[in-house]
């Protein structure tokens, strides 16, 4: 029989001058180098070995044991099973430097379900693809540990060995494993362990961003579809690396993944480090899926860091010639134009050479464009790239583009940066018309609107035609369309209508709006902890405390006139809305992580409310921004790490990154005792 850990102990101590404490540190540190993947007695086997100690066992006769028949420290096992799940190789680096390769899977029979854990070379079975879900295999010589889950698991070493579709009588009582695939339409969050093939519309590069705790994350995406519809997915670390060799127009098999509430709650595929992707497999899995035309992408298909893509889209805007200066003192030129098809619009920038063919098309032209990219927005959204290497086509004969269906957007949706707006509110205040002088001399009016829906209020500037708001009265419903957002001076969302936009007052809507005097007067938001914020556009009052600052440029640029953000083309100071060099408003933002002992959280605050969090203005921010020898010296003034506070806002949605974050839209240092009158509360509460 295996002796057990005590005797290995002795047996070592017996043969050999240590002390038992010294034997023991230098087990426990065996252990650790290998990174807790034996047992103490595997780990004292090891260094028994190393120390010239062989430890002879008398070997038992081979087992024929069931699942549920398995112990911890039992070994030379045999056993056949169902492979149920198979997880990829992982490589860990040893603390002597060495590094060691383990892959598992899990089998089951009519008893139960086990891991199977295979070392080193024995893990390339995974690799070849001779583990495959739904086969029957024998495994010999095996031995059993107990596993971090504290259930006994199969260990693979060097003496054991797997058989493949073995001739055993067992494998006839083996159950067939159970039927985890699903199809698109399936999808709802929360689902686990699913199985689902697609055919690859669209893929991402891979891109890396820094986690809460300071760590660098890697994520890429790409969308699948199959016969009933289609998903994005996102993959994530380690398994970047599977799937970077991955094109539009592959068939991929993805197993062992999780389903998550995406943007505007659409169910997405993630894949960690317990998902597998088979490549352009056969068999019944894939032969249904549909072909992928060759075709341009739909606005819908495009992700962000798409290093090439064709598309065919009708222009909805056009934006004035924007020219900068490289760091090289090259001057350059891009123009940016709104493109949209039957599924959405898009922001779409052509550069230098690419401008001169923008400045010649006209609203209501179609677009084709072949060989462009794609890159993150301001607010995570994909925007398309027109360079050097790719082509244009204009009004090309025998394309038609359909017209974006209306997307009434909820007001608690509303992010910055956003074109083409169309949303539906009560009217709760009105002000204006009011005249002022532009920089050029010329007059501008303006007047404002705030409306609100169920989600939240949000103020409406109307700007030069469009600012006759007789007609508008406090309760009315009003619809605005074809509008654009901005940050507010507050870094609240504003929703801005010029000459191309429209308005409805009192339309019909299939909805009801509560009234204005009850909007006007919403109360803040209740109390909640950050591990119950888990949806997009839920207004939450969160209390934490200020755990890491992201060291970031902490200015941005927006037009004074428009609000418009004048974007990141190197120093710049035209305004594409309005046509014309203006002089630049500064507004800071600030980023963090908030914990609140239930979890941690990314925080963005904007304008007067990241302000108000460091005790500067803007203008302060900008001179001591200037000053500072690095973002390191700037951020020990700002002296936020380790604050307490009270934060007001709403989730939002990033889909760059693929998570959510609290957009400040308040704060507050706690009040002890409101605090404590909370938790007197919360303890009669838990009495009841």
């Amino acid at each position: 029989m295996e002796l057990d850990f005590e005797q290995i102990v002795g047996e070592i101590l017996r043969r050999k001058k240590l002390g038992r404490d010294e034997l023991m540190g230098m087990i426990k540190r065996k252990q650790d180098e290998l990174s807790g993947f034996v047992t103490l007695e595997g780990a004292a086997i090891i260094v028994g070995r190393e120390l010239g100690v062989e430890l002879a066992r008398k070997e038992s006769e081979i087992k024929q044991l069931r699942l549920e028949d398995i112990v911890p420290g039992m070994s030379n096992v045999d056993i056949v099973g169902r492979v149920l799940r198979v997880y990829e190789p992982r490589v860990f680096e040893r603390q002597d430097g060495r590094t060691a390769r383990v892959g598992s899977f899990i089998i089951m029979d009519q008893t139960g379900q086990a891991r199977v854990v295979l070392w080193d070379d024995k893990s390339s079975l995974i690799d070849d693809g001779e583990i495959k879900k739904g086969k029957a295999i024998e495994i010999r010589g095996a031995y059993v540990r107990q596993g971090a889950d504290q259930r006994p698991e199969l260990h693979v070493g060097l003496r054991g060995s797997i058989i493949l579709e073995p001739e055993d009588s067992r494998v006839k009582d083996l159950p067939q494993i159970p039927e985890r695939k699903v199809n698109i339409s399936d999808l709802k969050p929360g689902l686990k362990d699913i199985d689902i093939a697609g055919r690859v519309v669209a893929v991402s590069e891979p891109r890396t961003f820094e986690r809460p705790d300071g760590t660098a994350g890697r994520v890429l995406t790409m969308m699948i579809m199959d016969q009933t519809g289609r998903t994005r997915v996102s993959i994530w670390d380690e398994k970047v690396e599977l799937a970077k060799g991955i094109k539009r127009g592959d068939v991929v098999m993805i197993e062992n993944a999780q389903v998550k509430e995406g943007m505007r709650g659409r169910p997405e595929i993630y894949l960690d480090w317990r998902g597998r992707i088979l490549l352009n497999m056969s068999g019944p899995e894939v032969e249904n899926l549909p072909k992928l035309a060759e075709r341009p992408l739909k606005v819908e298909e495009i992700e962000a860091d798409m290093p090439v893509l064709d598309f065919v889209g009708r222009v909805r805007r056009k934006f004035q010639p924007q020219e900068f200066r490289r760091d090289d003192g090259r001057t350059g030129k891009v123009v940016s134009l709104i493109l949209a098809d039957e599924t959405g619009i898009i922001r779409t920038s052509f550069w230098n050479g690419m401008a001169e063919v923008a400045e010649k098309v006209s609203t209501g032209d179609v677009i084709f464009l072949k060989n462009a990219y794609t890159r993150a927005g301001l607010a995570g959204n994909p925007e398309i790239q027109v360079g050097k290497m790719a082509s244009v086509e204009i009004n090309p004969p025998g394309l038609e583009v359909g017209e974006p269906g209306p997307t009434v957007l909820k007001i608690g949706e509303i992010e910055p940066d956003m074109d083409a707006i169309e949303v539906v509110g009560r009217v709760v205040e009105t002000s204006g018309p009011k005249r002022f002088l532009r920089s050029d001399g010329s007059e501008g009016v303006v007047s404002t609107v705030r409306i609100g829906d169920l989600t939240g209020t949000i103020r409406v500037s109307l700007w030069q035609e469009q600012a006759d708001i007789k007609e508008i009265s406090v309760g009315d419903i009003v619809k605005f369309t074809n509008c654009y957002s901005t940050i507010g001076l507050f870094g609240h969302p504003e929703i801005h209508l010029n000459k191309n936009g429209g308005i409805e007052i009192n339309p019909e809507v299939g909805e009801e709006f509560p009234p204005a005097d009850l909007l006007a007067a919403a109360r803040a938001p209740e109390r909640t902890t950050i591990e119950s914020l888990q949806k997009e556009g839920v207004r939450a009052q969160i209390r934490g405390t200020i755990v890491r600052v992201f060291r970031r440029r902490p200015l941005f640029d927006v037009c004074p006139i428009c609000g418009r953000s004048l974007g990141s083309v190197d120093s710049s100071l035209l305004c594409e809305e309005c046509g014309k060099v203006v002089k630049p408003e500064h507004r800071v933002v600030l980023s963090f992580v908030v914990d609140d002992g239930t979890d941690n959280m990314r925080a963005v605050a904007f304008g007067k409310i990241a302000e108000g969090l460091i005790g500067m203005s803007a203008q302060q921010v900008f001179e001591l921004f200037k000053q500072s020898d690095g973002l390191t010296e700037l951020y020990q003034k700002f002296d936020l790490t380790g604050r307490e506070v009270l934060l007001t806002g709403t989730t939002k949605y990033d889909k760059y990154f693929d998570q959510l974050e609290f957009r400040v839209a308040d704060f507050s240092s706690p009040d002890p005792k409101e605090e404590a009158r909370l938790l007197l509360e919360a303890i009669k509460a838990s009495k009841l």
